[in-house]
């Protein structure tokens, strides 16, 4: 014990303590990386028709698969953090960690017949409910003043009210069933009215059908004569929807009736594009598959103007290294983007513009296509390619800021979306995500193709920052690990 006791004393006086060496401590930063979060898989059998791929570059690319969020729903990221915030705290101001998030349902595609399957997407995608619908699901599903809008490859866009009690999922209870039993198309020919023919202004023949009473919670059912496509918009009291037969329609919103239909074809010129439909207070702008823009009135239908999106010519497509030749897809896939009295469009390969809705001209050209929509970033707007490049140009003079290849193949870039965290995430159709710093365009983060992508990315809650649908597994949310400091523009 003594021996011990001399050597601890000899060794802790012998020794000063600038002469002990402790070792540094260093802070390392964490690379960024791209976290996925969320997944959402539709139960039943993975390669049932209806969770197929339906992207069809470019021109035939229909309808995201999941939805429901729009900027105006109660489900808005704003909304949930307010209400989280009120739930969370006391009497006292102390916090009650253990209130539950408030369920978010996104919903979308089924592997079943007439199927809708919901999923919650404040719980990790957890799997909600499935309901029953007049045929298979061909539109984005949209949620709208605590209502949700449905369209079906039957040719039916139906309103349904959601239910407040019941997670806010769609109303369609047990008075819905017989869609999935055996007499679901006789049900279903019920909510069609059949055609009535005249002679002399005298009916004759059998007379109209009765249509049938609606279930409990449908509102209103609306028949096309064909599949019901692409993503609704409701705007100024309508809704706005595309039919398979080429006809844009308008519908109150209140009493699901025709206000007016346009329809663009059979003039080839006048075809539409299912994904490019923009509506404001005073325009509906809509793509077509020859590369028009038109721009209508919101509440007759009328055309106002329209704009042919030109082809890139050899000098210019040389300047950004695009196939020469002449253009394979003109059409106009991409949403537009509206900031201010300005809109970015492009056509599916070689070009796209800013036109000024209020002179009804192009401001700038840049020689790159897109069926991506693009996005504003501070005096920026940021372009996801046809060829596989994202891009960014000055959004008053059309010059270039910087370009990334991200696609070796030049494949296109699906979707882009800029995250709260300030990174620009950018998606091939291949599933494959990037995390990008959108003041320079350098790649921070990448991951592996998981899947093939089926729409545009939309905003996801708290660490599920976007989400995306994936054809065949349902969707799937992602997180941008990263710090201000790791980002030029912090």
């Amino acid at each position: 014990m003594k021996f011990f006791n001399i050597c601890y004393l000899s060794v802790f006086w012998g020794v000063s303590a600038s002469a002990i060496q402790f070792p540094e401590i260093k802070i390392v930063k964490s690379r960024p990386e791209i976290f996925e979060v969320i997944g959402a898989y539709p139960p039943g059998q993975w390669n049932s028709p209806s969770v197929l791929s339906t992207v069809v570059m470019p021109n035939k690319r229909t309808f995201s698969q999941f939805g429901g969020l729009t900027p105006e729903n109660t489900f808005s990221l704003e909304n949930q953090l307010e209400l989280r915030k009120k739930a969370n705290q006391s009497f006292l101001g102390i916090v009650n960690k253990t209130v539950p998030l408030i369920p978010r349902p996104v919903c979308g595609a089924s592997p079943e017949t007439n199927t809708l399957n919901c999923f919650d997407l404040n719980k990790y995608g957890h799997y909600m409910a499935s309901f029953p619908i007049p045929g298979a699901l061909s539109t984005t599903p949209i949620f709208y003043d605590n209502a949700w809008l449905f369209g079906t490859a039957k040719g039916f866009l139906f309103k349904v009210e959601a239910d407040p009690s019941n997670a806010y999922l769609p109303k369609l209870g047990k008075d819905n069933i017989y869609f999935w039993g055996t007499y679901a198309r006789k049900i279903m020919s019920e909510f069609r009215p059949k055609p009535v023919y005249t002679e002399d202004g005298k009916i004759t023949g059998a007379k109209p059908n009765k249509i049938a009473a609606l279930p409990q919670g449908m509102k209103w059912v609306f028949p096309y004569s064909s599949e019901s496509v692409g993503t609704p918009v409701v705007k100024n009291g309508y809704v706005y929807a595309f039919s398979a037969s080429e006809y844009l329609q308008a519908i109150d919103w209140q009493t699901g009736k025709l206000a007016w239909a346009t329809r663009l074809a059979p003039d080839s010129n006048l075809r539409m594009s299912s994904n490019s439909l923009l509506v404001t207070s005073s325009e509906v702008i809509v793509g077509t598959e020859l590369g028009t823009v038109l721009f209508l009135n919101p509440k007759s239908g009328s055309i106002y103007w329209s704009w042919k999106i030109p082809s890139a010519n050899e000098e210019q497509r040389a300047l950004t290294q695009l196939p020469a030749g002449p253009d394979r897809f003109s059409a106009v896939v991409a949403l537009p983007l509206l900031y201010k009295r300005n809109v970015i469009v492009s056509n599916a390969e070689s070009m796209t513009q800013n036109l000024s809705l209020d002179s009804r001209a192009a401001i700038w050209s840049y020689p790159v296509g897109a069926v991506a929509q693009a996005k504003l970033y501070a005096d920026n707007v940021i372009i996801g390619s046809s060829s596989g490049k994202v891009i960014s140009l000055n959004t008053t003079s059309g010059k270039e800021n910087w370009t990334t290849q991200l696609l070796k193949d030049a494949s296109p870039i699906a979707s882009i979306f800029l995250s709260r965290s300030g990174a620009l995430f950018a998606a091939s159709y291949k599933g494959q995500v990037f995390m990008l710093d959108p003041k320079t365009g350098k790649i921070l983060a990448e991951n592996l193709p998981i899947g093939d992508v089926n729409g545009e990315f939309f905003a996801g809650y708290d660490n599920a920052e976007a989400c995306l649908s994936f054809a065949q597994e349902g969707f799937r949310c992602f997180y941008a690990k990263i710090s201000k400091d790791q980002l030029s523009g912090s």
